[in-house]
């Protein structure tokens, strides 16, 4: 099923702002499209600020606004989005506060490096084995799972983050013995925990864990 059989709200919405930017009607759309035109929409988005979209999503989905087929087309879509044009057609119709504020140029600080997000909706995603691990890393667990294992992972930075979301499935990240962990996520009606842990070493490397778990399950765990 394409994109416009299964949310025809979000399709239309997006090819209505996309075509007030650069159709000739650009005037008589963009009185009608639901968030501002012009070069702010196709400045990069963060992923702090992905993080705000999801959150007035996720209020907006337990404020019953949205269906759970609602919630879940946009929530994918707005990790997957890009720019700040791509996020706002996706909280048009809701009320959100705390919204990013845009700024005309860019940080002079290089932002970290991030990785591309794991997303699982009714399906399974896996990072194990030997593999790099970005400084900045987001998982999505929605109907489905996420297995994040740490324990061969090449961690090159001091500091690192995991932000993860589970809306009724489950993320599940493995750390090895003396792995310096730092969990602050929160619970809805599910689990947001680390298991019993070993003392930390000083010279390990810092991985945060925060994010968000409702109706599902966000565990840390330590293996050998």
């Amino acid at each position: 099923m394409g994109e416009e059989q299964r949310s025809p709200w979000l399709f239309s919405t997006v090819k209505a702002c996309r075509t007030a930017r650069s159709g000739p009607a650009t005037q008589l759309l963009a009185t009608a499209c639901p968030f501002r035109l012009g070069v702010v929409d196709e400045m990069r988005a963060s992923d702090a600020d992905r993080d705000r979209y999801a959150a007035v999503l996720q209020q907006a989905f337990v404020d019953g606004r949205l269906t759970q087929s609602e919630y879940n087309d946009r929530l994918g879509a707005v990790m997957e989005a890009k720019t700040y044009g791509e996020l706002q057609p996706l909280i048009a119709d809701l009320p959100a506060d705390n919204l990013p504020v845009v700024r005309p140029a860019a940080d002079i600080v290089p932002a970290a490096a991030s990785g591309p997000p794991m997303i699982a909706v009714f399906s399974g995603v896996e990072r194990k084995g030997v593999w790099g691990m970005p400084d900045d890393n987001v998982a999505v667990a929605v109907f489905g799972s996420v297995e994040i294992d740490l324990r061969e992972a090449q961690i090159s930075a001091a500091s690192n983050e995991i932000r993860a979301f589970a809306i009724l499935g489950s993320v599940e990240i493995i750390v090895p013995k003396g792995m310096r962990v730092d969990v602050s996520g929160i619970g809805i009606l599910g689990e947001f925990t680390r298991s019993k842990a070993s003392a930390p070493d000083p010279n390990a490397p810092l991985v945060r864990v925060s994010g968000l778990a409702f109706l599902g399950s966000v565990n840390v765990k330590e293996k050998d």
